[in-house]
C-alpha cells in the first residue's frame, strides 16, 4: 500500500504501528523537542553574509544558532551568536560579538509536504561586551586609509582630507566623515546601531534566499508518516507538534 522500500524493516514496523494508532484515534500528533530540532539546525552553521560599510569592508557571521520555542506564542525563535567585523586595508577597525533573535510562524502545506516559516522577523540585535570587542580611533583609520601627511587628525575636517576621502570612498565624502565621527566617539554600541538596519536587511534576505522551509523526507519514518497523513504544525509546550487532525 505504501512506498516503504527505502525504509529499514524496523522503520517499516514503526510506520505500520503509527498507521494503526492513527486509524484507532490513539495517535493525534508527533512532537519534536528543541534538542531534536537543534540537531537538525546545527550543521548549517556558521553562515557568513556581506555587510556594506561606508569605509573599508564589512562582514557579519552567524557562528552558532539555537532554536527555542516560547510557551506563550506559536512562534519558533532562532537565537544567533554572531560576529561583526569591519576592516580597512587589512586591519580590523571594529569588531564585536552580537546576539540576534529571529522569530517565525511555522506552517505546514500538505500538498507539497513542506514545512515553511512565515512572518519572519528580526526581534533583537544586541551587543555583547566581551573580550572580542575592538574599536579603533579615527586617527588609526585615517592613517590606514590615507597614509602620509594627509592623515593627521587635525586636518580631518579640512579640504585636503575631504578630497582624499572622496577618492577612497567613491565620492561619498560626507557620508564617510559622518561614519568616522562614530569612531571618534569610541562608542561600540553606536557603531552597531548604525549598521543594525543593514544587518537586519541582510539576515532577512539570506533567509529568503534559503527558502525558509523544509520538505519532509521519505527516508525518515516519522517524516514519512506525517507527509501522508499530517494536517498542521503548531508550537505547543516547548515542542513543535505535527498534528494528524485538523
Amino acid at each position: 500500500m505504501l512506498a516503504l522500500s527505502q525504509l529499514s524493516w524496523q522503520d517499516k514496523l514503526h510506520v505500520l504501528v503509527g498507521y494503526c494508532l492513527l486509524k484507532t484515534g490513539r495517535l493525534t500528533f508527533d512532537a519534536f523537542s528543541e534538542a531534536e530540532l537543534n540537531d537538525i539546525v546545527r550543521p548549517y552553521f556558521p553562515v557568513k553574509i556581506p555587510l556594506e560599510v561606508p569605509i573599508g569592508e564589512g562582514s557579519f557571521e552567524c557562528l552558532e544558532g539555537q532554536l527555542t520555542m516560547p510557551v506563550s506564542t506559536n512562534r519558533l525563535t532562532l537565537q544567533l551568536f554572531c560576529a561583526v567585523e569591519i576592516r580597512a586595508l587589512g586591519s580590523a577597525i571594529y569588531r564585536a560579538h552580537v546576539a540576534v533573535s529571529i522569530s517565525a510562524l511555522p506552517n505546514y502545506y500538505p500538498a507539497s509536504r513542506t514545512l515553511r516559516f512565515t512572518d519572519v522577523k528580526v526581534d533583537v540585535v544586541h551587543l555583547l561586551n566581551d573580550r572580542y570587542s575592538l574599536i579603533k580611533d579615527t586617527q588609526f583609520i585615517i592613517d590606514k586609509l590615507i597614509p602620509g601627511p594627509l592623515s593627521g587628525l587635525s586636518s580631518l575636517l579640512g579640504q585636503p582630507i575631504r578630497s582624499a576621502l572622496s577618492i577612497v570612498t567613491a565620492g561619498s565624502t560626507e557620508h564617510a566623515l559622518a561614519y568616522l565621527q562614530l569612531y571618534l566617539q569610541g562608542n561600540t554600541q553606536r557603531i552597531l546601531d548604525f549598521h543594525k538596519p543593514k544587518i537586519e536587511q541582510q539576515l532577512l534576505r539570506e533567509l529568503e534566499t534559503r527558502a525558509v522551509g523544509y520538505t519532509l523526507s521519505d527516508n525518515v519514518w516519522r517524516e514519512f508518516l506525517f507527509a501522508r497523513w499530517g494536517k498542521r504544525v503548531v508550537v505547543e509546550e516547548k515542542s513543535l507538534r505535527f498534528y494528524f487532525t485538523e
